[in-house]
């Protein structure tokens, strides 16, 4: 079975290319209150299962759409 992944990555990388803002995973937590070590682990594990909240909150803080950096990881 797959995972449904949120690409924090690149996600950041565009709020970055639009705004010209480039966020720290400190900074990004104090914007969404999110923990740093949350943030980490959505940004390196493949297997990491965000909550909707979670995904929402990014979503907000990165001004995007949360839809586009969603994608299937894994599985048959």
């Amino acid at each position: 079975m797959g995972i449904l992944r949120f690409d924090l990555r690149k996600a950041m990388q565009d709020f970055e290319a639009r705004t010209g803002i480039r966020l720290t995973y400190d900074a990004l937590s104090q914007r969404t209150d999110i923990s740093v070590d949350t943030l980490k682990s959505m940004a390196s594990r493949e297997d990491y299962n965000a909550t909707m909240k979670v995904i929402a909150a990014l979503g907000d803080a990165l001004k995007c759409d949360p839809r586009e950096y969603m994608n299937w990881h894994g599985g048959d």
